[in-house]
């Protein structure tokens, strides 16, 4: 029996909206081998995570997801959220790397980024780069790009929002809230400013992190990558 019945969604809102990516093995492949509603909601909440980090290969810790509230309630608890997030392991959707010399276990989607990295764990080729972001949490009230502009710049003409549009496509969530938010403390209220730190993010790493959308599959560029070789 579905909970909540008596909640109804208001629909989505069309022009702005983000749209959160999945290959499409994930219905070809994965749906079939999910039975449980919290496996689901946990693997469509990671692609979510995964497309607001600055990390490179993203990646996940137990001890982030759980700041969450959403996913808690989407697993039950934090122990459901735990059990859920291995029997992903289980079924070879997501990976687990367990580094012994830090007492910590990360974990990635079974991708070619995330196989790589796994892989470079394994030999010891670890290099994490610090985040300087807070946690990142899901909340259904977050203000899209459209709105963030309007609130902390002016209004939107047609012009800009095609510019928009682009870069929402370009750079995560969290780079263009927090380059806003460095606007607006600096009193530089224009977007060419907003763009100026994002392209100097993407182009020299925000927190040492490296962040290309549309990045090569290749393993072996990511394997450089990852290793700070290019």
């Amino acid at each position: 029996m579905t909970k909540d019945i008596g909640k109804k969604f208001n629909g989505f809102q069309n022009d702005g909206e983000t749209f959160i990516q999945l290959p499409e093995p994930f219905f070809s492949q994965v749906l079939p081998l999910i039975n449980d509603l919290r496996l689901l909601r946990l693997l469509l909440y990671l692609f979510w995570h995964s497309e607001q980090q600055a990390a490179k290969i993203p990646y996940f810790r137990f001890e982030d997801l759980i700041l969450d509230p959403a996913v808690i309630r989407m697993t039950e608890d934090e122990q459901g959220l735990l059990q859920a997030m291995l029997n992903l392991v289980d079924l070879g959707i997501v990976l687990q790397a367990d580094l012994s010399w830090m007492e910590e276990t990360y974990y990635f989607l079974n991708t070619p980024q995330g196989r790589t990295a796994v892989a470079s764990i394994e030999k010891g080729e670890w290099q994490q780069s610090p985040s300087k972001s807070g946690p990142i949490q899901l909340t259904p009230d977050t203000p899209n790009i459209y709105k963030l502009y309007e609130e902390n710049i002016g209004p939107i003409t047609p012009m800009m929002a095609e510019i928009l549009k682009m870069d929402e496509a370009t750079y995560p969530n969290a780079w263009i809230n927090e380059a806003i938010e460095i606007a607006v403390k600096r009193n530089a209220r224009n977007w060419k400013y907003v763009q100026a730190i994002l392209e100097r993010w993407q182009k020299e790493g925000r927190g040492n992190g490296q962040y290309r959308r549309d990045d090569s599959q290749d393993p072996e560029s990511y394997r450089k990558s990852w290793l700070g070789q290019e």
